[in-house]
């Protein structure tokens, strides 16, 4: 179990320290100040944990980043379409600090 994750493998059980932030996609774990990622089985952080340090156990899942098109005649300028990105799905959670 690794906070690196460069070295998750998907489907892994991971424990990871990070700070709880919210965004439009959703809850977030930060693991430093550029490094987000996204949770999924919490939907946004309350007030009360918004900025603190949790720890986190999850099990690493990949999910598209924007679904890719499918009928699409014209490129959407500025957007990526069909990436994969890291997602922690979440089993249980703490607040450390």
């Amino acid at each position: 179990m690794s906070d690196d994750k460069r070295d998750w493998t998907e489907n892994e059980e991971v424990s990871v320290t990070g700070t709880a932030a919210n965004a439009k996609a959703g809850a977030l774990l930060m693991l430093g100040p550029e490094h987000a990622i996204l949770l999924r089985g919490v939907d946004d952080w309350d007030e009360e944990t918004v900025g603190k340090k949790l720890s986190v156990d999850a099990i690493v899942r990949r999910r598209l980043s924007f679904p890719k098109a499918e009928d699409s005649d014209e490129a959407i300028q500025g957007t990526a379409t069909g990436g994969e990105t890291w997602v922690l799905e979440v089993k249980q959670y703490r607040v450390i600090e």
